[in-house]
């Protein structure tokens, strides 16, 4: 990060009254959070997952369930 932009976030705090300080602090935790959480995401590889089982369904037949199970939400709604 450019030292330009870290003095003008020293100068910023320095003008915050106490409350703000503690508002800060907890923002800036879930900033480090946030950026923690997208860097630890990783893709899983799920191609072939099942290959191994007698698992034969058409994608008719998925459309079809989807769409059964879709108007039996919107009925519960």
């Amino acid at each position: 990060m450019g030292q330009a932009i870290k003095q003008k976030v020293y100068q910023a705090i320095e003008g915050l009254p106490p409350e703000g300080l503690e508002e800060l602090f907890y923002f800036l935790d879930f900033l480090k959070f946030k950026y923690q959480v997208q860097q630890s995401r990783k893709v899983a590889a799920l191609g072939g997952l099942w290959k191994h089982l007698d698992f034969d369904v058409t994608d008719e037949e998925v459309r079809t369930l989807r769409q059964q199970v879709t108007a039996q939400l919107l009925r519960k709604v």
